[in-house]
């Protein structure tokens, strides 16, 4: 066995066409590259392979918008454009009193009124929609009637030709007034057809109106601006006369009122002896100005009684040598002098006795100068005193003439506040009365005119053109839509895609190794498999399946398996047709092989090999056969042979876990150098779980855009629970579109531009 798989190496090198490499099938889970980041090139890849899911969409929409633009019905707008300016209502304001509208809260109320119900109606009433037929279709007469009016007006026209009287010409017929619930659907029909678009940062409106007939859109849009200031010239006249007979009724209570108060002011000021209102106004401010004098008169005579009250207790305290006194000029003048006196009078004590007459006379002109300035003490603290004492007489004397004026002035304003309260409310009544007079001649002549602050700016013109459908536009925003909308579509389809389309999913989402891919093949027969990998077909998908095997027996570190396990997580997913060109490709180099049919279920060998299937896998397992009589059956391809399911049983999974089925791997081990078991499914059948237990390893088939990732990874989860050895997964049916962006790309395209099966 070793100088086989030394052979094998040698016969298929990892390097079946020269500067690629393919995977290698020995990597452990930690080994396998981080998953790519996604490239634009990814995104084409989905594009391409969904293309068809974009194209009919694509052409379901263009060719959707195209039909009914076509098949639509043509509208046409007109427009008029009018002018709002701002506008005030100021029908009860006065000098302190103004009512406003805010700008925004003006406005859209304007809106509203052009969108109004009571305005379509107006607009309805006067063009007279309800008989107009591209308004009112069923206003339409029948074409029965037409023909008969037709007929009758032709034969009155011959009978007035030849002086007979036209009595039988055409009627026109009564047009009827609809009831109330058809008005309303009128209305809201009118109401759908028109448009009010004010212009941004503006006081601009567009009046639109879109109807199947560019007349009556020109009409109803002008009839809607016209209206609408009809409307508000009414709304203003009604306003008016709605102000001026509120203000009649209140110029009529504010006149009695006015009276009664005017009366009220005289009888008081009569009673109370106030007749000279602006004199008694002027001797109410004399007395409050004399008041005012006096108390500020008396507030400086407590200062200067309390500082004169303060200097004469001070003098009292510090006699003769208070700072008033000290500081005296006339005191202070006759120190000076009886100090010079008394210097003289030491100076000659030292030469004369005090006997001697000068001595005397400076003695005595000593003692004259200390009296004088002993009485000018005394005067200067009489002088205090006296000032303390004025100062008292004064600020009682002006205490109480303030106290007298204070009290005139109370009485006064007792006898004031009244007559203040009347004549305030005389004056207000007055005021009132006189502004709603004026205010009355104001609302008389303004109701007396017709100017308005709408004026239309741009009347609606005739559209020759139709506003809706505009084909160009709906066929070009239906290519855009059908091309961004088939792209969404697609990638929305792709987010959902749960199936497994390349081998980096398989490596780097589910950590197991890849032992190669097989191209998408066509089936010309549904019963018979493809047998590609024989030994005259060298092309490139032959190649792949020879890549495989030798992946296969070097799969192992050890020794290269014998027995080895082929299913799928699902059915159809060709794994019968991987087990057939496998088995082919290993019994080029390894010798004799064998290939079990174990899908006891849905066998499938025996057509591909055209070999009879009446003894096989369930006559042996069932014990009815052995070995040796013929279970056992060659096939046309030299050095492989077969064992086909035999007739199918009612229990399949019995039969293949029995003892059974592993004496036979044993037996046939010895006698063939490889053994290749077709299985079933392993989602929801135990058969492929328990032949994965007894065999050297198992190889999981998957089927690119079919099998979902959830189906492997549960097929991984189920092998590695019972410690089967999973050699790698094959991934078939894989697709151009479906080849990343690298060294799977640049070896498996080859396939595909070589050959298509």
């Amino acid at each position: 066995m070793k100088d086989k798989t030394d052979e094998i190496k040698a016969t298929f090198p990892l390097k079946p066409y020269e500067g690629e490499q393919l995977p290698s099938p020995h990597l452990k889970y930690e080994d396998f590259e981080p998953e790519e980041e996604t490239h634009l090139r990814d995104y084409l890849n989905i594009i391409l392979r969904r293309k068809w899911v974009i194209i009919i969409f694509f052409v379901s929409i263009v060719l959707t918008v195209t039909i009914s633009s076509f098949v639509m019905r043509p509208l046409y707008k007109a427009t008029a454009v009018i002018k709002i300016d701002k506008e005030n209502p100021n029908v009860l304001s006065f000098k302190d009193v103004e009512i406003v509208t805010p700008d925004e809260d003006y406005y859209e109320t304007q809106y509203k009124i052009l969108k109004s119900r009571n305005l379509a109606r107006r607009v309805i009433e006067k063009l007279d929609l309800y008989n107009d037929p591209y308004f009112n279709p069923d206003s339409r007469p029948s074409a029965a009637s037409m023909i008969f009016g037709s007929v009758k007006a032709a034969l009155s026209s011959v009978f007035s030709t030849f002086g007979f009287p036209a009595g039988g010409g055409a009627e026109k017929p009564k047009e009827k007034k609809p009831d109330e619930d058809a008005l309303n659907y009128f209305v809201d029909k009118f109401l759908g057809m028109s448009e009010i678009v004010p212009v941004h940062k503006s006081q601009l409106v567009q009046i639109s109106f879109v109807s199947p007939n560019p007349a009556l859109s020109q009409k109803a849009a002008n009839a809607i601006a016209q209206n609408y200031i009809g409307f508000n010239i009414e709304s203003r006249f009604d306003a008016s006369q709605q102000a001026s007979q509120f203000l009649e009724k209140q110029i009529d209570v504010l006149k009695a009122k006015l009276e009664d108060s005017e009366q009220k002011l005289n009888d008081y000021s009569t009673k109370n002896e106030m007749l000279f209102v602006d004199s008694g106004q002027d001797k109410q401010n004399i007395m409050s100005q004399s008041l005012s004098e006096i108390s500020t008169a008396l507030n400086t005579a407590t200062t200067n009684r309390l500082q004169a009250e303060a200097l004469y207790k001070q003098i009292r305290q510090s006699g003769k040598d208070n700072t008033v006194i000290v500081n005296n000029p006339l005191i202070q003048d006759l120190k000076k002098e009886y100090a010079t006196v008394e210097s003289e009078y030491f100076n000659n004590l030292k030469i004369y006795k005090p006997e001697f007459p000068k001595m005397k006379r400076l003695k005595a002109q000593m003692d004259a100068i200390k009296a004088r300035i002993d009485h000018e003490n005394r005067n200067i603290m009489l002088s205090v005193k006296s000032d303390y004492m004025a100062s008292v007489r004064k600020e009682k004397y002006l205490a109480s003439e303030f106290n007298t004026y204070k009290d005139r002035m109370l009485d006064f304003q007792k006898r004031g506040i009244q007559y203040q309260i009347l004549k305030r409310d005389a004056d207000a009544n007055r005021e009132v009365y006189n502004g709603l007079l004026q205010r009355l001649k104001q609302v008389s002549i303004s109701s007396t005119q017709t100017a308005t602050n709408i004026q239309v700016l741009d009347s609606a013109e005739y559209p020759n053109v139709p506003f809706k459908p505009n084909k160009a536009q709906n066929i070009l925003l239906s290519v855009l839509f059908g091309l961004v909308g088939g792209v969404g579509l697609a990638f929305f389809l792709e987010y959902f895609d749960n199936t497994i389309k390349n081998t980096q999913e398989i490596e780097n989402r589910l950590r197991l190794p890849t032992l190669g891919m097989i191209p998408h093949q066509k089936l010309t027969d549904p019963v018979k498999r493809p047998m590609i990998a024989h030994s005259k077909n060298r092309g490139p998908v032959a190649e792949a399946f020879r890549s495989i095997g030798t992946f296969i027996m070097l799969s192992s570190a050890q020794k290269p398996p014998k027995t080895i396990l082929v299913t799928s997580p699902g059915e159809k997913e060709g794994k019968t047709t991987i087990c057939i060109n496998t088995a082919m490709a290993f019994s080029e180099s390894l010798g004799n092989g064998l290939i079990i049919d174990a899908d006891l279920r849905q066998p499938k060998l025996h057509h591909t090999f055209e070999v009879d299937n009446s003894i096989g896998l369930t006559t042996y397992l069932s014990g009815n056969m052995e070995l040796e009589e013929g279970i056992v059956k060659k096939t046309a391809f030299n050095g492989l042979d077969i064992i086909t399911s035999g007739p199918i049983s009612p229990n399949p999974s019995e039969l293949v876990v029995s003892r059974r089925m592993k004496d036979l791997l044993d037996s046939m081990s010895q006698t063939y150098e490889f053994i290749i078991i077709d299985s079933a499914p392993v989602m929801g059948m135990p058969d492929s779980i328990y032949l994965s237990s007894i065999v050297d390893g198992s190889v999981i088939v998957i089927k690119a855009g079919e099998t979902s990732r959830h189906a492997l990874m549960e097929t991984k989860k189920i092998f590695k629970s019972i410690n089967a050895k999973i050699l790698g997964v094959i991934l078939n049916g894989i697709r151009e579109n479906d080849l990343k962006y690298n060294y799977y790309s640049n070896y498996y395209s080859s396939y595909f531009k070589e050959q298509q099966i």
